[in-house]
């Protein structure tokens, strides 16, 4: 478009709160950024609004400008507000080159949103919704702290994009490696690969909250427990401004999408709407108290096991109880051959088919391979709550100066049936033949083993195509004394 259709459509936009009783939609408008980059957005001015309005957006990497139909029509009209679609830099008919994490991806939701507040139509006001990446730009929008931001409903992402790619040194390729790739090129991918830890200045950067702190922006945040992209959610939620509330459910990648693999959730009282997050926004953008400040807590958990929602305060939980689980009583060893890897079996996944189910699925196949250890517990008396962060504390040895490790905790049923619930994995180097104590973060959990069942412990050397496949064969000794840290809730 030339300089005088965007000098044409600026005028329209300054003038379209002059004529408020007309629609208005701007396809493929350019929005300047402080480098001279422009983002396209389409813009949809609703019939009858008032003379200044809020405005509802959509920042995202997935064609924000693609259509001729205006975004969230039906939605602008029935709450009088602009709605607005934004393509991310560098993608569809946005200016620039798309990184995925680089800290670039801040300033330009600032500038956006100030861009915003200074039009004739605006009041001041924006709200953000965004699942996945689209949400990332939404907590990119809240690091900036711009006073325009009021609220956002946010899903399936974090605020440190270091989990997402890595755990404990070891890379997750699979979905990210064609996501990255296909977005931002091969050469970005390569070149993220190659910060393994989380304390490189390059994760730093992308970590850091920037001006979080200046934010007023309440953020209805949404995670799930099989949610490949969950595992700091609660790392994030606990970064978010004052008046943020979280809800976390039973979901793989989206709210209501629900495990490919063991119990079926959407039949155990695991489904929910959009009301809260659609009633916040209102209050926000009309200025008046929201509903959800009447709820009982900050935090709706959905506790696995006993498959209950309930509201919390905080994460950790005060009532924790911090155990020690010592699984194992004696050293036993596998080996690790990297021409016959583990496969992945549930857990954290995108995507579905027997190659990925996500999830609860039945261990009882992998844990039949010999070079997968399994450290069964007694028989439990009474339901054992264990809700918070899991760590691991296991005593290995290696016959390799390299070694990745593996564990699983996981549920075992009166009838032999072993529930995934949850998995970590951690790279780490070794004197040959000498033990060490490797301790790592494993996962966020909110799980009751019940009455009759045992906690089993699963270790094991490799788990593909899900995490990079460590290319040394080698004999790894769990030696006695390798535990679980597991935050047990008191029953009341």
């Amino acid at each position: 478009m030339n300089k005088t259709g965007l000098l044409l459509i600026g005028i329209c936009l300054q003038v379209g709160s002059l004529f408020a009783a007309e629609a208005q939609f701007f396809n493929d408008f350019k929005i300047p950024m402080r480098d001279g980059v422009n983002l396209a957005a389409d813009i949809y001015l609703p019939t009858n609004r008032a003379a200044k309005v809020g405005c509802h957006l959509v920042f995202t990497p997935y064609g924000g400008t693609t259509s001729t139909r205006p975004p969230n029509a039906s939605l602008a009209e029935s709450w009088g507000v602009v709605t607005m679609s934004c393509d991310c830099r560098g993608l569809c008919h946005s200016e620039g080159k798309f990184d995925a994490w680089d800290p670039q991806l801040t300033d330009d939701a600032y500038d956006l949103l100030d861009w915003i507040s200074k039009q004739p139509w605006s009041n001041g006001k924006v709200v953000m919704v965004g699942g996945s990446y689209p949400g990332f730009t939404t907590l990119a929008a809240v690091r900036s702290g711009h006073p325009a931001l009021v609220g956002c409903s946010t899903s399936v992402v974090t605020l440190d994009p270091y989990p997402i790619n890595f755990q404990n040194g070891v890379l997750i390729p699979f979905f990210y490696q064609g996501w990255h790739s296909g977005l931002a090129g091969r050469a970005k991918w390569e070149e993220m690969a190659r910060h393994r830890w989380p304390a490189d200045p390059y994760w730093k950067a992308r970590a850091d909250l920037r001006d979080i702190a200046k934010s007023r922006a309440r953020v209805y945040y949404q995670a799930g427990w099989y949610d490949m992209l969950g595992v700091d959610a609660f790392g994030t939620f606990n970064d978010l401004p004052k008046g943020s509330v979280m809800r976390m459910g039973p979901w793989n990648h989206g709210v209501n999408e629900f495990n490919s693999g063991g119990p079926d959730y959407s039949k155990l009282g695991g489904v929910v709407d959009d009301a809260p997050e659609t009633e916040l926004f209102k209050a926000l953008l009309e200025g008046r108290p929201s509903e959800i400040d009447k709820n009982p807590g900050r935090i709706h958990l959905y506790v696995q096991g006993r498959n209950e929602w309930r509201w919390e305060n905080e994460w950790p939980l005060k009532r924790q109880v911090v155990t020690r689980h010592v699984f194992a009583q004696e050293a036993k060893k596998f080996r690790h051959d990297p021409k016959n890897p583990v496969p992945m079996n549930g857990g954290r996944l995108i995507g579905g088919g027997e190659t990925s189910k996500s999830g609860q699925s039945d261990q009882r196949k992998t844990e039949a391979r010999e070079d997968v250890l399994s450290f069964d517990g007694e028989i439990l008396a009474n339901d054992l709550e264990v809700t918070g962060d899991v760590k691991a504390e296991l005593v290995l040895s290696s016959t390799a100066t390299n070694s990745d490790v593996y564990v699983k905790l996981v549920d075992v049923l009166p009838d032999g049936t072993a529930l995934h619930v949850i998995e970590a994995a951690c790279r780490s180097d070794f004197t040959p033949g000498k033990p060490k104590t490797v301790a790592f973060f494993m996962d966020i959990t909110s799980y009751v083993f019940l009455k009759g069942h045992r906690i089993r412990v699963d270790v094991y050397g490799s788990c593909v195509p899900h995490y990079e496949l460590n290319p040394i064969p080698a004999e790894i000794t769990v030696h006695k004394g390798s535990a679980l840290l597991l935050p047990v809730i008191p029953e009341k």
